[in-house]
This record gives C-alpha cells, sequence and structure tokens, in this order.
C-alpha cells in the first residue's frame, strides 16, 4: 500500500464525522452558535450612519431606527478590510457585528477616515456576548421561547431577565440568521431556545455547513489577501450608490472583468490544508481558504477555495499537495 491509499488508511484512524443532529438544525431547524472571540462595536452620533455610509459598499442611509444591513469596509486598494452587520438599534446609535476576531483593526480603520463628524466607536466585543440563531425555524424558535416574531433585516430590543437583548436578522448570507448580542454573561437565554427546540452546535459544525452553503469566511475568504467580488461578497456592493473607500478600485474590476478568483466548494476523500495550493498539472489552479475537518454526510470532506476562473467549471479535478479535488 503505497502513496494516496496509504495516506488514505492512515487517516481514517482519526477521521470524525459531522454530527448529523446539528447539521439537520442548520438545515431544517435552527441552531445555535457561539462566537468565542466576537467583534461588537458601539457607534454613537448624529454622523455615525452617514460616515458609514461613505466608508463602505452598501447603501446605508435607509437603515432606518429598527433596521440592519451588512456591508463591507475596503481599504484604498479594493480590499476587504471588514464585514459587518450595521444594526440601527435606537437613534443615533449603532451596533456594528462582526465574524472578525480583530475588533481593532475595524475600529482604527473607522477612525482614520473620521475628522470632525459627530461620531464615537467604543468595543464592547470583551463585556458582551454574540450568539448568532441560523435555520429556516429561527423565527419560529424566536416566538415559542421569546415572544418575539422577527422581519426580515429587522433590529428588535428586549429585556431579559434583567439584560438588555438586541436581536438582529441578516438576510444577507442565504440562509435565516438572527444575530443575539447581549451583555455577558449570557442570562439563560440559550436554554429558554433549547427549550424550545433550537440546538446548540459546535464550532467543527458550524464550519461544515458554512462551506457547504458557500458562505464566505473572515480571514478565509475575504480580507487584505482578496477583493469583495471574487470573496463572493458580490450582492454585499451597491455599484450605484455613489464614493466609498476603494470605490473606484472595485468598479474598474467589474467593469473591465479584471476578477480573476472565484469562491468554490472542493470535494476530496481526505482533509486539505488551510493555504495549501492548488495545481493543475504546472499550472497555478487557486488556493485551500477553509478546509472542514469533519467528513460529511455522505463522507467526502468539503473546503471552500479561492479558485481561478480557468478552472473553476464543475468537475474540474485539482490538486492539493498529493491529494485530488473536484471543484463542486
Amino acid at each position: 500500500m503505497r502513496g494516496i491509499d496509504f495516506l488514505y488508511a492512515v487517516f481514517n484512524q482519526f477521521m470524525f464525522d459531522a454530527n448529523h443532529n446539528q447539521l439537520n438544525a442548520f438545515e431544517k431547524g435552527c441552531a445555535i452558535v457561539r462566537w468565542v472571540k466576537p467583534t461588537i462595536i458601539k457607534m454613537i452620533g448624529t454622523d455615525a450612519l452617514d460616515l458609514l455610509h461613505r466608508l463602505t459598499t452598501k447603501e446605508l442611509l435607509t437603515v432606518d431606527v429598527g433596521s440592519a444591513r451588512r456591508t463591507v469596509l475596503t481599504s484604498n486598494r479594493g480590499r476587504v478590510i471588514d464585514v459587518f452587520v450595521v444594526a440601527h438599534v435606537i437613534e443615533n446609535t449603532l451596533l456594528i457585528i462582526s465574524d472578525s476576531e480583530d475588533p481593532a483593526r475595524t475600529i482604527s480603520a473607522i477612525d482614520f477616515f473620521t475628522i470632525i463628524e459627530d461620531s464615537e466607536l467604543k468595543d464592547l466585543s470583551d463585556s458582551h456576548t454574540r450568539i448568532s440563531l441560523v435555520g429556516p425555524k429561527t423565527r419560529e424558535i424566536m416566538a415559542s421561547a421569546l415572544g418575539l416574531n422577527i422581519d426580515s433585516d429587522e433590529v428588535i430590543n428586549l429585556d431579559y431577565s434583567g439584560s438588555k437583548v438586541t436581536f438582529s436578522s441578516d438576510t444577507s448570507r442565504g440562509v435565516s440568521w438572527v444575530d443575539v448580542v447581549l451583555r455577558s454573561p449570557e442570562v439563560g437565554l440559550v436554554s429558554a431556545l433549547l427549550s424550545a427546540g433550537a440546538v446548540e452546535a459546535d464550532g467543527d459544525n458550524f464550519e461544515l455547513f458554512r462551506i457547504s452553503r458557500e458562505i464566505p469566511g473572515w480571514d478565509r475568504e475575504y480580507g487584505d489577501h482578496a477583493n469583495p467580488i471574487e470573496s463572493g461578497l458580490y450582492s454585499l456592493i451597491d455599484f450605484d450608490k455613489g464614493c466609498y473607500v476603494g470605490q473606484e478600485v472595485i468598479a474598474r474590476l467589474d467593469t473591465y472583468d479584471k476578477v480573476k478568483r472565484s469562491v468554490k466548494v472542493l470535494e476530496s476523500k481526505l482533509p486539505l490544508a488551510k493555504g495549501s495550493k492548488l495545481t493543475s498539472g504546472s499550472k497555478l489552479a487557486g488556493i485551500v481558504t477553509s478546509p472542514s475537518s469533519l467528513a460529511s454526510l455522505d463522507g467526502r470532506y468539503l473546503s471552500l477555495a479561492l479558485v481561478r476562473k480557468e478552472f473553476c467549471k464543475t468537475a474540474s479535478v485539482v490538486d492539493s499537495q498529493g491529494i485530488s479535488a473536484v471543484v463542486r
């Protein structure tokens, strides 16, 4: 037994399968995801919303109190600094909710462009908890457990067991998704949701779900190494909104079709390594950005990768450190 067959036999002793109950909650019920290192930033001031509108890719001036919208903050080079939900919780007060684990970077980037605006940022990441509810029965579970009926892209504030809780609906990821922000520690909210039928999911099963749904992740598909178009964030760009940081670069990439890569799902018999190069013969085909450590329910390993356009065709075969992978 040599080569890939030997590797398969070795890895087979240490393979871990996805949790069917957790994946089923993502796909058919309501899964609870806890963020270990959340980025939660409070932004206050009469110019706060206008400032973010001028800095980021989405039109935000119509984000009234009680509504939310996800947007992208890019650099002058058109690279992604961060992607976050802007939740308008009360008049002149916003919550920035991000998947990033580096709130200081986001705060620094916004502060750099804050000159005379009435706007102030406060990092709540260490003092607050972020939980995400994901799955088609999320609204049903919230109604049963909390008596809340939340609409698409709506923000609801609730007093729960003496703690102020903010619920923010996000429709940008193509799945039912509600972010919950409250002061730490969590005050029994999760227990109420579990009693109503929600299922708590761990990080590995959440990653597998995210990869299978081709949902871009922070410091993986998007970051300083990529622009928002190739990162799968095209829907978060309003091309007719006017200027924002990096707008000229991004508009040029789109207008002249200069984007060289796309986010794609790969299937393989063995887990791939993050950051490993993809090749096809002697040609560079891309780079692995999010490999799952869990075998999916059909026994395959899924990964996300930034794949060069010429290799994005379905069923293209690429190689990653001796492991064959198929573009899904």
